[in-house]
């Protein structure tokens, strides 16, 4: 028969047991990856004076912002980076050239040259970075007759230490119309990187959106939400892949790599 002694040590033995059980249990470290952000530190849009990027593709229908196939044939863009850090009414920018080629219908010629310039600013014009582009928001003022003379505001379209799948918000307004209050928020997003082949050449880039939502009232849920620009930049090179949405007034575009001048 065994004693109360021998009974009180076996039971002191299977305690001791299931706490060095729990104790090696609790402090196994989780196999599971942490989920953390890994910014993206390649040069996505190298800013260098002198550089050219040519580009196919078409005009966008103003209503439905369809390719406009006809335009195909004629179609040519050409980005060229003019000036870093260049004083502009909007403060200090990396300007950028941008002529299209677009058709004229039965005039003679048959097409002509339109010229414009992109603004950007990022810290440098080379090395990683967010960077901003000044975008004309008019048409937004125009469907809430909302009287103001800041239509040009800048807009973050990218982000990189926001990294893969990151959102970000690139700009966001509120204003007091003559319906009510509206919001015009824009939110960024790398969607993540694709394999492109354009220009006989292969390229792996990061595809970044921009994406319109416009909230009334005072509401948390937007009334309406559109695309506003999808970019596709290769690192060291730039843009390869550029759509600008038609926003009912004007047309939008659509653009693929051609050829470069580096």
């Amino acid at each position: 028969m065994k004693t109360l002694r021998s009974v009180f040590t076996a039971s002191l033995a299977v305690l001791v047991t299931l706490s060095t059980m729990l104790y090696v249990t609790g402090c196994e470290k989780s196999s599971e990856p942490e989920d953390t952000v890994q910014p993206i530190t390649e040069d996505l849009f190298p800013l260098v004076v002198g550089r050219k990027l040519i580009f196919g593709g078409f005009l966008r229908d103003k209503t439905t912002d369809a390719n406009i196939e006809a335009t195909g044939a004629v179609y040519e863009a050409r980005m060229t980076v003019v000036a870093n850090n260049s004083a502009t009414p909007f403060g200090p920018a990396h300007v950028l050239s941008d002529s299209q080629r677009v058709p004229t219908g039965l005039a003679n010629p048959p097409t002509t040259w339109v010229v414009g310039q992109f603004l950007i600013q990022r810290d440098a014009p080379t090395g990683s970075g967010n960077f901003s582009f000044l975008t004309n928001i008019g048409r937004f003022y125009r469907t809430f007759s909302i009287n103001r003379p800041d239509s040009l505001q800048w807009i973050m379209l990218v982000r990189q230490d926001a990294g893969v799948g990151g959102e970000w918000t690139g700009f966001d307004g509120t204003w007091t119309a003559p319906a009510g209050q509206v919001r015009l928020q824009i939110v960024g997003k790398i969607e993540g990187r694709e394999t492109l082949t354009l220009g006989g050449q292969s390229f792996n880039a990061y595809k970044i959106t921009a994406t319109r939502r416009v909230y009334l009232g005072g509401s948390t849920t937007p009334a309406q939400v559109a695309q506003t620009a999808t970019i596709w930049l290769a690192p060291n090179i730039g843009i390869v892949k550029f759509i600008f949405n038609a926003d009912g007034e004007s047309n939008g575009f659509y653009r693929e790599y051609k050829s470069r001048n580096f």
